[in-house]
């Protein structure tokens, strides 16, 4: 009998439009996520909820922007999709479904998961490089609490790719292909930004966080990425700085921040500033009107944006190769 998986692809979400019950509900679902792991009473969920739609409406509807996001990650499920009907076991008898969700938006991932269960397999990817509670770990929490309803044998989550040398190679490969274009070190001695998103590292109260944030294995990410970057042949950097990109609420956040990062940067002798959010695989609000707002408005003379990976072809054949690597292991079938 012919196998069948499904390939679930897993974003954050953000609003399609400008208006406010979209924006709202973005807020809702997002703030429901975090008092899973913090206090977040749930009056002040509401009215931070509708707050935020508010400002979003009108802050959106100024700027007359929408989030890319939602269509990103669409665009990259119909890539992935495209990538994974060229794969076939020995018998020919195996094929791959690819369904985008999103953790604050719909089609909700939780929805996805449980309509997708008559499959053979479950192959889950959060899109983020590095795991974290509110990330990956939603989608392991998810499926705990349906441990006694679901036959987990044939689910696979696909995660760790922060330390995975594909992951990095893409990274490399699509960095320097923007520099080429832009600088030659001997004459512009730039140097590279690496954005992430940051992460809390205590309380209001002091207290460090009692979930998992992910704040380690994005240091190391940074630090992995610099020490690769530096060494390469093709690298015209001068140097290479991790900076984050922090919420100004519940506590104390990852520093250097962003705006740190780029205030330091302008106190030095004047050089051309690339800016990569590496910790982003697609564009959306905090790349767009936060990172790259704040790289425009620095004071910086001479500014480079890279974009995102989103759209990178070797970083779909990547997601492609790692779902099909771990497809091999449920199914128990090789693939050509």
């Amino acid at each position: 009998m012919a196998k069948k998986v499904a390939v679930i692809i897993v974003a954050h979400g953000e609003a399609e439009t400008d208006g406010f019950l979209d924006n709202f509900s973005m807020t809702r679902h997002t703030l429901a996520h975090a008092s899973e792991v913090m206090k977040l009473p749930r009056p002040l969920q509401l009215l931070i909820s509708i707050m935020s739609g508010l400002k979003n409406r009108a802050r959106f509807a100024k700027l007359r922007y929408v989030s890319p996001h939602n269509r990103v990650t669409r665009k990259q499920v119909a890539r992935i999709a495209d990538k994974l009907a060229r794969y076939r076991d020995a018998s020919g008898s195996l094929s791959f479904d690819v369904f985008p969700a999103f953790s604050v938006t719909v089609p909700f991932m939780e929805d996805v998961i449980d309509d997708t269960r008559h499959y053979d397999a479950q192959i889950m990817l959060y899109m983020s490089p590095v795991d974290n509670r509110l990330a990956c770990g939603s989608i392991c929490w998810f499926l705990n609490d349906r441990c006694e309803e679901y036959d987990l044998s044939g689910v696979k989550i696909v995660s760790r790719l922060w330390r995975d040398k594909g992951l990095l190679e893409v990274y490399l490969d699509h960095i320097f292909q923007h520099a080429e274009q832009t600088w030659k070190r001997e004459r512009d001695e730039p140097v590279l930004v690496l954005c992430f998103h940051g992460t809390l590292i205590a309380d209001a109260q002091g207290n460090p966080p009692l979930f998992h944030t992910g704040q380690q294995e994005t240091t190391v990410f940074g630090e992995t990425l610099r020490a690769l970057i530096m060494k390469d042949t093709r690298n015209p950097f001068r140097d290479v700085y991790s900076a984050y990109l922090n919420h100004d609420v519940g506590g104390t956040w990852t520093s250097p921040s962003l705006e740190e990062t780029l205030e330091m940067l302008k106190k030095e002798p004047p050089r051309p500033v690339a800016l990569f959010n590496a910790g982003y695989f697609a564009e959306g609000n905090e790349t767009i009107l936060n990172a790259m707002n704040m790289l425009k408005g620095s004071g910086l003379s001479a500014t480079t944006y890279i974009p995102c990976i989103n759209d990178a072809e070797i970083f779909t054949e990547f997601l492609a190769d790692r779902i099909v690597s771990a497809a091999e292991q449920v199914i128990g079938l090789k693939f050509s």
